[in-house]
């Protein structure tokens, strides 16, 4: 039993998550490490320019209603993190598929 996760929940969560990874990556015919590590660069290129958007589109609502300062950067901050997690997490899953799928 671990102490960060006693009932095991995130460690299926993340195993789920990288079972539709895994699928997603098959189904594109991504076969070699080179084609899964362009997936990361392109995954974290995505994520910047979602991160770039967010940044734009808070500046724009603040210039416009500057009473919005509070919600817009607890908006923003939500997107960031959430795009960065989202990023890591991805990018842990198809290290792992590099390691399990393609060097087996």
């Amino acid at each position: 039993m671990k102490l960060n996760d006693p009932f095991g929940r995130l460690e299926s969560r993340h195993q789920r998550g990288y079972e539709n990874m895994r699928d997603s990556l098959n189904k594109a015919g991504i076969e070699t490490p080179q084609a899964a590590y362009e997936v990361i660069r392109q995954a974290w290129r995505r994520g910047w320019t979602i991160i770039g958007v967010v940044l734009l589109l808070m500046l724009l609502l603040i210039g416009l209603i500057p009473k919005s300062l509070p919600l817009a950067l607890g908006l923003a901050l939500f997107m960031i993190v959430w795009v960065l997690s989202s990023t890591i997490n991805g990018q842990r899953y198809v290290k792992r598929f590099i390691e399990e799928e393609l060097d087996a």
